[in-house]
């Protein structure tokens, strides 16, 4: 009896075709359903991230009405996560973020009490 190869050729099959040229690589409105650590490589601190950013969602920023803290599409959500992701999960990285979000809102003035990682001895 013959014993049936999947792959008579010795070359590679379509499946691996080479590294694709820059265009066509996704833009980032494709990768727009990514999360922004999955846009940087950092699928694993998405949730961390999300965690960390949602001290936009709660006092005193929630007390905020005009405050648009957007997504994680958009808005201070996302560069908060961008934030964090880009520092590979620091706490502290997303603080200029969350000052940002505050400035705009003055019942927020005394967030960094909330946020352990931005609250400073000088503060």
């Amino acid at each position: 009896h013959q014993s049936q190869r999947p792959h008579p050729h010795p070359h590679p099959t379509e499946g691996s075709t080479p590294s694709p040229t820059p265009e066509e690589e996704p833009t980032t409105e494709e990768k727009k359903d990514e999360g922004m650590c999955a846009m940087l490589g950092m699928e694993l601190l998405e949730e961390a991230a999300k965690t960390a950013c949602s001290a936009l969602e709660r006092s005193p920023f929630s007390q905020c009405g005009g405050l648009d803290i957007g997504d994680e599409k958009s808005g201070y959500m996302a560069k908060c996560m961008e934030d964090y992701c880009a520092c590979a999960g620091d706490d502290a990285c997303i603080c200029p973020t969350l000052a940002e979000a505050a400035e705009t809102c003055e019942a927020a003035s005394n967030w960094k009490s909330y946020v352990p990682a931005c609250y400073t001895s000088s503060d």
